[in-house]
Formats: structure tokens, sequence, C-alpha cells
């Protein structure tokens, strides 16, 4: 009975060591699963590459013409894919709930609405991944822990508010004919994204130095509470990098009737084009 007990024993002993090594190599079936849906949409998604010229703003209203003029992007080059890169985030797990750290990761892409983004974290030591996706008019939201372990896989008919508000990010994703804008004053245009019948509106807001400082939806859909609330988009701490004067800070704010829920605290937000 002794000898039976202690090989018990050493076998979860040994499932327990297999685990935690496991746990702690870096491969992971998510990344491969997202880096695997990010490389076909890139096939999908080429698109013939030009140089942005003042010409080719015409069609937007004047205080986006004036942001991307007074910012540099004229003279750079046409984008199908804009990266988005979020390492060390500050991130919230909900009203009254810790913050954990994480890495954050999004392509959008410009020939069609489509949103792509990988979270990278832990909890209480466990890795901890999700891949969202937007696409033809609808999202999905999938969550992973212990690599294998689904958490949650919902879905959504509608046009996630995160893309949208990314489109200042660069005149291609602005260009869209899938946007259509109104200017409401000097300094403010409300856009309106539109794909298979679904729609996503929202407003940009820029200061007097033509820098977009944030953006607003004043109904998206809260997963957590599954009602509408109004949310918000801020960016700041602009810098100058290849020429473009683009902003290196980004927090994504609930701006519920009890108080504002800042999610999603990022100070070194980087940005590329592909």
């Amino acid at each position: 009975m002794k000898k039976g007990r202690k090989i018990v024993i050493r076998v979860i002993f040994s499932l327990l060591v297999f685990i935690i090594v496991y746990l702690m190599i870096p491969y992971s079936p998510v990344k491969k699963e997202y880096r695997s849906i990010v490389g076909e949409l890139s096939e999908e998604n080429k698109i013939p590459k030009s140089i942005i010229a003042e010409d080719d703003l015409k069609t937007l209203p004047e205080v986006i013409q004036k942001y991307f003029i007074k910012n540099g992007y004229v003279g750079i080059e046409s984008a199908s894919i804009v990266k988005f890169d979020f390492k060390d985030v500050e991130f919230s797990m909900g009203a009254n709930k810790p913050n954990v750290k994480i890495d954050y990761t999004v392509y959008d892409f410009v020939k069609d609405p489509t949103r792509v983004a990988l979270i990278d974290s832990k909890m209480f030591g466990i890795p901890f991944q999700g891949i969202d996706i937007c696409k033809d008019g609808k999202a999905t939201m999938k969550g992973i822990i212990a690599k294998h372990i689904t958490l949650f896989n919902t879905k959504f008919d509608i046009i996630d508010s995160s893309y949208l508000s990314e489109c200042m990010m660069h005149p291609s994703l602005a260009l869209q004919e899938n946007i259509t804008y109104k200017q409401i004053d000097d300094y403010s245009v409300e856009a309106t994204i539109r794909k298979n019948g679904t729609k996503t509106t929202g407003t940009f807001y820029f200061n007097e130095n033509y820098e977009m400082t944030h953006f607003v939806d004043e109904k998206r859909l809260s997963s957590d509470t599954n009602t509408y609330e109004k949310w918000s988009a801020i960016t700041s701490d602009y810098k100058v990098i290849n020429g473009v004067n683009r902003p290196t800070k980004f927090q994504a704010v609930w701006n519920f009737s009890e108080g504002d829920l800042v999610y999603f605290d990022s100070k070194n937000m980087k940005i590329n084009y592909e």
C-alpha cells in the first residue's frame, strides 16, 4: 500500500512539474493562432503603395486635413496595415478590481474595416491570452488561460469603436470609403463607419495645434455590464517620430454615470505602418 501511494505521489509530482514547465516556456498556441490570422489577413488586404499627397485629403473635413498636414503625414507612404504595440499596460479588471500588466498588439487593416488584437498577460502567474477580432461588421472576443482553457468566447454584431478611434493614426485609415464625416465645429468631427448593415458613430476632438486629443462613442456596448455606455479614447504626449508628430500615450476610459474607469493606460504606444 505504501509503495503504491509513493508511486501515485511521484506521478502527481511529475505531472505538476511538467505542467509548470509547460506554462513557463514561451510557446503559446494562442499566439500561434494570432500570427496565423494576421498572416492570412495581411495577404488578403494588400493594396498598392503610393505617397500621401495634400490633394488626397481634400475629401476629408477641414479640421482633419489640417491635422494630417500640420502633423507631417503628407509625403509618407500609404499603408495596408497600421500596427500598434503597447507594452506594460496598466489594465483594469473592472470597477473596484485590481490592475494587471498586459502587452497588447493590434493590426488595423485598411482595405476593409478589420481589426485583430492580442492581449498577453498572466493571472496569478498563469498565462492569460486573448484574441479580439472585428471583421465584416461583427466582433468576437476570446480569452484563454493556461494556454488551452477557454474562459470566454463571445460574439457581437458590432463594429468595434476601437477601430474607428484609431483611424486618425494614418491617412489611409481615415480615407476609407466605409467612413463618412460631419464637421461639428472648428475642432471636432463626427465619424460613422458602416459595414454589412452595421454602423458605429463617434466624435474626434482636436486641440488648437490640430493634435487629436480624444475620441468619444456615446453608446458603446460594455461586455462586462451588457449595457451601452459612454466610452473615450484619449491620446496625448505627442512626439515627432520619423517626421510625423504622433501620440505616444493612450488611455481607454469607460465614462460610467457613477464615475470614469480608466481601464487601459499605456505610456509607450508605438505605431508602425506596413
